[in-house]
């Protein structure tokens, strides 16, 4: 006798299922999808719009620094040029002498790769883990290999 409980239960519930579900119309739920969808394509464009202006505001701001840098780099020069310029006192050793150029030419030749200085500051990675003498480190091509 339970069991026509639990099955007249079921058959309740999924009539009125069936009435709700006939009662929503499939069109409003689809509408309500395209609704949230040109939602998120909105807001996702305005987020990329965002973004652009952004970053293209930020370039321009590095640039205006960028050129205040060498303005003031340049006046830096010019005024130890011109201030320092006493050869009895300075010599060679001229203040305006120790600011390096500044351009592309001039940033390169502080680390070009193949000069032999600045080779010889770079060292390859070191094995430091704890191996019998006999045995290849980690960092060796063999290692692991039998």
């Amino acid at each position: 006798m339970s069991w026509l409980l639990y099955v007249m239960c079921l058959g309740v519930g999924g009539l009125v299922g069936f009435l709700y579900a006939r009662r929503v119309p499939a069109d409003d739920r689809i509408k309500e999808l395209e609704l949230h969808l040109t939602s998120l394509q909105a807001k996702y464009e305005h987020y990329q719009e965002r973004v652009t202006e952004h970053f293209s505001s930020t370039a321009q701001i590095v640039n205006a620094l960028t050129q205040q840098y060498r303005q003031l780099h340049d006046h830096l020069r010019q005024g130890a040029d011109t201030l320092c310029s006493d050869t009895r006192r300075h010599g060679q050793d001229n203040p305006s002498r120790a600011f390096l150029p500044l351009g592309p030419a001039a940033m390169t030749s502080l680390h070009d790769p193949v000069d032999p200085a600045y080779l010889a500051s770079v060292a390859p990675p070191r094995d430091y883990a704890d191996k019998a003498p006999h045995d290849k480190g980690m960092l060796d091509d063999e290692f692991g290999l039998k």
